[in-house]
């Protein structure tokens, strides 16, 4: 059985209506923290194997100095933008940050990246991004992916609160009338810092995953709403952005944090 995204169906909405260690949640569960620390980096031309190798060095220092979090490493496998490389943890309070700021200095952490790594980077951006655990759906161990799919939208300024209803009703009505389920998994999370986005993930375990489901989440809508109020619903989503980009993403595990078990 092909996997049914919900993010399928959405990314298909923003050519009609526009030109990931986590845990799932269900309504009264216990959720964990909302913020992920996300680092995007773009390596200079022709220094990726230097990156690479310098990268893989530094998770290990970061694991063997006792670091409390854990980073998994991301790459562009196909979208609009193929040179970028994310690092991102999860999940935290705002208290968090200022606890690993000071382990931060104590561990020598971006020390020891700025002597070893930064001169392969060319230049790299650090956002927070909160993720909105009561719309969403994902396993309870995490994915391993290896794939994630993500799309993101950018908000229309002065837009309102009319697409931001209009996900959270897309979003119940998928966790509370059957769309949610073992072969589909959906995040959704927002940008706290630089331009407003929020955005869609979902993983998958292979190319053919991501094949569309048999039956599209607006098929779906169609039948437990009726044509025309799930077309409304669509259309107020789709009024609240500008821009849209698609990205699959690829789980790079030789630059995350090693394992427990790693040498």
């Amino acid at each position: 059985m092909k996997k049914s995204s919900i993010l399928a169906s959405m990314a298909g909405l923003v050519v009609v209506s526009l030109p990931l260690v986590l845990t799932a949640q269900e309504e009264g569960a216990d959720a964990p923290p909302p913020l992920s620390d996300v680092w995007i980096m773009v390596v200079k031309p022709g220094m990726n194997d230097d990156f690479d190798a310098a990268m893989a060095a530094h998770m290990r220092f970061r694991k063997n100095a006792g670091e409390s979090r854990e980073w998994n490493a991301f790459r562009v496998v196909a979208g609009h933008n193929m040179k970028p490389v994310a690092f991102r943890s999860c999940c935290f309070e705002w208290a968090d940050l200022d606890a690993h700021a000071a382990e931060n200095d104590e561990l020598g952490l971006a020390d020891h990246f700025n002597a070893n790594v930064g001169r392969y980077v060319e230049h790299f951006h650090h956002y927070f991004e909160t993720s909105d655990w009561a719309n969403s759906h994902w396993p309870d161990e995490g994915t391993n992916g290896p794939y994630y799919g993500v799309t993101r939208w950018v908000v229309k300024q002065g837009a309102g609160a009319a697409a931001s209803d209009a996900k959270d009703k897309m979003s119940q009505l998928a966790l509370n009338e059957g769309w949610a389920n073992d072969d589909n998994n959906w995040l959704w999370f927002s940008r706290e810092v630089g331009n407003e986005e929020i955005a869609l993930a979902s993983s998958f375990e292979s190319f053919a995953d991501m094949e569309p489901p048999e039956q599209s989440f607006f098929e779906f809508a169609a039948e437990e709403l009726g044509e025309e109020e799930a077309a409304a619903m669509f259309d107020a989503f789709g009024s609240g952005f500008e821009d849209s980009e698609y990205t699959i993403w690829e789980l790079d595990e030789t630059i995350s944090t090693p394992p427990d078990d790693d040498d």
